[in-house]
């Protein structure tokens, strides 16, 4: 439904969406945005664009249309790079991670406002604390009455008391150069670049948090100078750190920034220097931490990090407890331990692993997770020692324990890594040497029949690491990055040889055929001949990294494959490739989704998480008592839920 509006506001360049919104509702007389819009028209756009903002293109743009307004103008919201809330948002070639926007508070600059009449778009960047223009601070709450800046119809007055916003004092910000920088930041660098900017905010941030002193001035001028002085900047974080010794272990402190390790190696090596002494006491204060910042804590894998929670290296008695949030004060306890009996991680989990030294080859395979042919591969070339029991020398084959846990915390083998990682083999090793990781050990090092890699080297990588490569050299010779078609000199192919090269029957093939899969030669009526540029093709997409397979998505997705279809696939969010025997899910369409289930679960998830049948969500949901989410691209719905809604019923 469409509304016909007497007056229609004219955007300004660089205006604000909620202040064009503002400025219609007051040329039309409208009290605020609601009224503008109208009851059933906002309800209707909040259930098609939930979990966006009025800021954002999507909800911008269906506002617009409401209202009967010029499509074009949607130019002035902010383009999202996904559906999630937490979705970055892009301007230019820049993506800016959510946390770096204002996007629920109004501030301004009251002299720009006095000469405009207009909210700049600009002012909703958390880093532009001053006004670039006049070097004055911009202003978030009202002079007047002290609340925060509230408007509902037209940019002039404070809500709550009336107040005319452009006549607020203003105050001087010496330091306008960093604004100016970091607008150059965003206007002419390199995404690259834009990326550490915000991930020394998200540290900063963070960090300040902690004493609920993270204002964005202070936050800001600490990632300025973290990019224009950084001997200064590592030293006065190490100060600050000390100041706080009393309360925290250095290492606890660090967390925001050992998330960024990359950017932060000088910060952290100087904090650990220079740290005072650290004792735990009754001053000091209990974070609870999730493993993946144990693990950085801790400065281990995640594989060693599984192997100290076998051991039960903190004394919990149960495995369980290490999946929900540790005390750090625990943390600290087993660091200053070990600290105590002058003893290494490492040194633990060798402790803790073994109670003998022998061990014989089944049970390498089932420690090192892989196959039993491989263990026997890597015990033939000596890795293991192997030691014959004397008194038993017409027994297995026993080999040492102390030389197994030693390669178990240096390597790790490349099938362990692919299934770690849960992600295919195939040119796994060719992808990491694309990114300067290489094994030390190969088929093409030393002739050791498996690729086999430093932990050191492996340990930080993720799956979404791996799926930003796409392009990289095989072996084979053939260049991911080049989109020519396969060439041959073989015009076409028998239906044997192209059962040979997909690796099914000939019955199969002659199926693809008849689908339209491949194509034949129309001139040849006697023999089935196949077209090559058709089955090399065919050939070329199964082996793409562009593409998973469906069972593989559905595991990814944790997801049973008939669910999948109805949840993703029907819904519009995955479109699955159909080659017969082969289907397809592309990997660009599955991690949006990955993304989305990191905040959203299914009514299925969300009773499981609750320990309770797949009904009880909906009777939830009936009471009131949690809201449900319908998202889609098509007009089937996926009903999901917030997973912190639903994690805090659990803890009722």
């Amino acid at each position: 439904m469409q509304n016909s509006l007497l007056i229609q506001a004219i955007p300004y360049e660089y205006e604000s969406p909620i202040s064009f919104l503002l400025r219609t509702a007051k040329l039309n007389a409208h009290s605020s945005i609601f009224n503008l819009v109208g009851k059933e028209n906002y309800q209707f756009i909040i259930k098609k664009s939930l979990n966006y903002h009025l800021a954002d293109h999507v909800r911008f743009s269906l506002v617009l249309n409401a209202l009967n307004i010029d499509s074009d103008y949607s130019c002035l919201a902010f383009e999202r790079s996904g559906p999630t809330n937490r979705a970055p948002r892009t301007i230019g070639a820049i993506e800016v991670p959510h946390e770096l926007f204002e996007l629920d508070n109004i501030r301004y600059c009251p002299i720009c406002l006095g000469e405009n009449g207009y909210l700049k778009k600009i002012w909703m960047l958390k880093p532009i604390y001053a006004c670039p223009i006049h070097s004055c601070f911009l202003i978030d709450s009202c002079p007047n009455c002290e609340n925060p800046i509230t408007l509902k119809a037209g940019v002039q007055n404070c809500a709550c008391c009336g107040f005319e916003l452009n006549k607020a004092p203003t105050r001087e910000a010496k330091s306008i150069e960093t604004i100016n920088w970091f607008i150059d930041v965003v206007n002419f660098n390199p995404n690259k670049l834009f990326k550490e900017f915000a991930a020394c905010w998200n540290a900063f941030n963070n960090f300040f948090k902690l004493d609920g002193s993270n204002t964005n001035l202070k936050v800001f001028l600490s990632v300025y100078e973290y990019f224009h002085h950084p001997e200064i900047s590592a030293l006065k974080l190490s100060a600050l750190i000390n100041s706080r010794i009393k309360y925290s272990h250095p290492r606890v402190q660090l967390i925001p920034f050992l998330k960024y390790e990359n950017f932060f190696k000088k910060h952290i090596k100087v904090v650990e220097q220079n740290a005072d002494e650290y004792k735990i006491s009754e001053k000091s204060i209990s974070i609870k931490l999730r493993n993946h910042q144990i693990k950085r804590i801790l400065k281990v894998s995640r594989f060693e990090l599984e192997k100290l929670i076998e051991s039960d290296y903190l004394k919990l008695g149960k495995k369980e407890l290490y999946r929900g949030n540790i005390s750090s004060i625990d943390i600290e306890r087993f660091l200053l331990d070990l600290i105590d009996k002058d003893e290494s991680i490492a040194d633990t989990l060798s402790d803790t692993t073994f109670v003998n030294d022998h061990i014989c080859l089944n049970k390498i395979s089932e420690f090192l997770e892989i196959n039993y042919e491989t263990a026997r591969k890597l015990a033939n070339i000596g890795w293991f020692n192997l030691e014959q029991n004397e008194l038993d020398v017409d027994g297995p084959k026993q080999y040492s324990k102390s030389k197994l846990n030693e390669f178990d915390r240096k390597y790790m083998l490349i099938a362990l890594l692919a299934k770690r990682l849960k992600v295919n083999p195939t040119n796994l090793v060719e992808k990491l040497a694309s990114i300067g990781i290489t094994p030390v050990h190969g088929p093409h090092i030393d002739s050791t029949p498996i690729n086999i890699f430093l932990k050191t080297d492996v340990q930080d990588i993720s799956t979404a690491d791996l799926e930003v490569i796409q392009h990289y050299p095989t072996r084979t010779g053939r260049q991911k990055d080049k989109s020519e078609s396969i060439t041959t000199s073989i015009d076409y192919y028998s239906l044997k040889e192209a059962a040979a090269l997909l690796g099914i029957s000939p019955n199969k093939v002659a199926v693809l055929l008849q689908r339209g899969i491949l194509s034949k030669d129309k001139d040849h009526l006697l023999s089935v001949q196949i077209q090559a540029n058709s089955l090399l093709n065919l050939k070329k997409k199964l082996e793409s990294e562009d593409y998973v397979p469906y069972s593989e998505a559905a595991k990814q997705l944790s997801c049973a494959i008939n669910w999948m279809k109805k949840y993703w696939c029907e819904t519009g969010f995955l479109n699955i490739e159909d080659l017969i025997y082969w289907k397809l899910i592309n990997k660009n369409e599955l991690t949006e989704v990955l993304k989305l289930k990191e905040e959203y679960v299914t009514g299925a998830e969300a009773s499981t998480l609750l320990g309770m049948r797949h009904s009880h969500i909906t009777n939830l949901q009936n009471l009131g008592i949690i809201k449900p989410y319908y998202l889609g691209k098509e007009d089937k719905k996926i009903r999901l839920f917030n997973k912190k809604e639903v994690l805090k019923l659990v803890l009722q």
